[in-house]
Order: C-alpha cells, then sequence, then structure tokens
C-alpha cells in the first residue's frame, strides 16, 4: 500500500494532513488524531490490535512528514483506515481523554449511539411498534428514520449478496479440492497421446470447416467443459478412455464416409518415447549451443531455438 496524495483534514478544530493510497482507501494518521485527544498512542495501537473489527484496517504508511526545523523526512506511521475512524471514536473511555475534549468526545459518542440505533432499530423492533413510535416525534425524526430504515434494508441486501458470493466460491474450492485429493492424473504418454489425438481432430476440422478460426482450441475447451478440468493435465487418468471415446466420437462425426478412425484415439500406439530432460509436463531441456535438434518417433518433436528458449511440437512424426 503506497501514498497516492495528501489531502488536509478538519478533526474537531484541528487539521491534519490525512493520506490517499493506490488503492483508493483514505488512512488517517494515530499521532496526530490522539495528540489532540490528548491520548495515548500506544495504548491506542493495543487497543486497535485487540478489536479485529479495527485491527484489519490498521496499516503502517511512509509519508513526509516536515518536523519544526521545517525538513521533511520519510517516517513510518501508524494509520487506520477513515472507514473505522467513527468506531474508533465511539469506544473511547472520554475520562481518558483531556479535560478540554471531554465534552466534544462525549457528545460525539452520543450522536454515534443515536445513529447506530437509527439503523438497527428496524431489525430489532416490529414495524408497526416502530411506526407508533415514530408518530411522536417531529417529522424531520421520522423521515430521518425512514432513510435509515431503507439504508438498514439496501445495506442487508449488499450483505446477502455478498455472502451468497463467497458461499459460491467455497463450494467451488471444496469440489476442486475433492476432485484433486488422492487423484492420480494423465501420465507423460497419455498427455502425448492426448495431445496427438487433439491435433488429428483439429487438422480434420480444418480440411471440413475450413471457416472455425482455431479448431484446437475450440477442442481443448470443449474437453475442458465436460470433463470439467482446468487443463488437459488435470485429466484424471481413470477418466482418460473416456475423453478418447470422446474426440474419437467428434472425428467420426466429422470425417468423410469411409474415412478409418486414426489409431490415436483408440489407444493401440506405441509409448512415446522418453527424452532425457523431463516429460511433457516438465518440458525438455533446449539442444547446448542452440540451433535446431529433433526426435524423431511417435510423439514429440522438440526444436531448439537457442540456449534458453525452445519450442516442443507435440506430434505425429
Amino acid at each position: 500500500m503506497e501514498i497516492k496524495e495528501q489531502y488536509p483534514f478538519q478533526f474537531f478544530d484541528q487539521v491534519f494532513d490525512i493520506y490517499l493510497t493506490d488503492d483508493m482507501q483514505f488512512m488517517v494518521p494515530l499521532r496526530p488524531l490522539c495528540e489532540i485527544l490528548g491520548l495515548s498512542i500506544g495504548a491506542q495501537l493495543s487497543r486497535i490490535k485487540r478489536d479485529v473489527i479495527m485491527a484489519e484496517h490498521l496499516h503502517t504508511l511512509r509519508p513526509k512528514i516536515v518536523g519544526k526545523n521545517g525538513a521533511a523526512q520519510v517516517r513510518d506511521t501508524a494509520c487506520l483506515a477513515i472507514q473505522r475512524l467513527d468506531y474508533f471514536m465511539g469506544g473511547i473511555d472520554h475520562e481518558r481523554v483531556s479535560p478540554e475534549r471531554r465534552d466534544e468526545v462525549i457528545k460525539y459518542k452520543k450522536e454515534f449511539a443515536d445513529a447506530i440505533y437509527a439503523y438497527f432499530r428496524s431489525k430489532r423492533l416490529p414495524s408497526d411498534v416502530l411506526a407508533e413510535l415514530d408518530a411522536a416525534l417531529p417529522l424531520k425524526t421520522q423521515a430521518f428514520h425512514q432513510k435509515m430504515d431503507e439504508a438498514a434494508a439496501l445495506h442487508g441486501e449488499l450483505i446477502a449478496e455478498h455472502d451468497k458470493r463467497i458461499s459460491g466460491l467455497d463450494k467451488r474450492v471444496a469440489d476442486l479440492e475433492a476432485r484433486l485429493v488422492g487423484t492420480d492424473f494423465i501420465n507423460s504418454n497419455q498427455a502425448s497421446q492426448y495431445i496427438d489425438a487433439v491435433t488429428a481432430l483439429g487438422n480434420l476440422l480444418k480440411e471440413q470447416k475450413s471457416k472455425m478460426a482455431s479448431p484446437y482450441a475450440v477442442i481443448h475447451n470443449e474437453v475442458k467443459k465436460k470433463f470439467h478440468v482446468g487443463s488437459y493435465q488435470l485429466i484424471p487418468e481413470k477418466e482418460f478412455p473416456a475423453v478418447l471415446e470422446f474426440l474419437a466420437a467428434w472425428w467420426k462425426r466429422e470425417a468423410p464416409l469411409g474415412k478409418q478412425l486414426p489409431d490415436i484415439f483408440t489407444g493401440n500406439r506405441r509409448k512415446a518415447p522418453r527424452f532425457s530432460g523431463g516429460d511433457i509436463r516438465r518440458g525438455f531441456s533446449p539442444p547446448s549451443g542452440g540451433g535446431e535438434h529433433r526426435e524423431r518417433g511417435w510423439g514429440l518433436e522438440v526444436i531448439g531455438v537457442n540456449a534458453r528458449h525452445y519450442i516442443v511440437r507435440c506430434c505425429i512424426m
């Protein structure tokens, strides 16, 4: 979190700078706040850290602060997000505040308590009871309570939507963990066979559907959707035959009448050779000194570009 701008901020009858950060939060420095109130900054920091509602909004920034000698220095400064300032003020022990500020703090805390009541009252009392209570109040107070009731209802809807999104994310994570725990994924030979099958089907689609922009990407996406995986490398090994059957059925639908299904879809193929330097998921070491290098056979073609970069092309050679 970095400081983007500094702005003057009036607190009671005093003015000091607060900071707008790069994530668009206003942060209030605690030292001038405590000095105005006559409070110990160490004690207030401890209070904030003990309170989970405030602790998550406590940050250390490094603003330039002008000293009494006029020189600007960068200093670590404990700051509280402005959205927790009123909560902080509402919990202050007025007996610890300097005598000249005590009445102001008590007045502030009463206003804070009234605002909290106005927000939560519709959650505590039935609407008919509230209407009866409001009938005896001034019209402006009734209008204020009505607006607060509406604000509370709207905020409740926002919280419900947020909780629903979080619940959905938790379920997706739990489902993913359940799929991953104890799952054996396809090995390097199966991954090679999958790529070869996709290549064969993609070549056929390019012949039969020339307007299809990227048939290989389309095939990968359809496999990921059908088998609920984020990558072909996360295909469970036990589902690999079903993947080949899916690709083979697709090939048969698109192939011209009488064209024979390639062996790559049936599993009747030799195992891909093992190259030194890793398998299909880990990559291959490039040839030393750059240039071009090919391993031929059923499986992979490795083309070295230079000593640090290389291309792996999977195909039947």
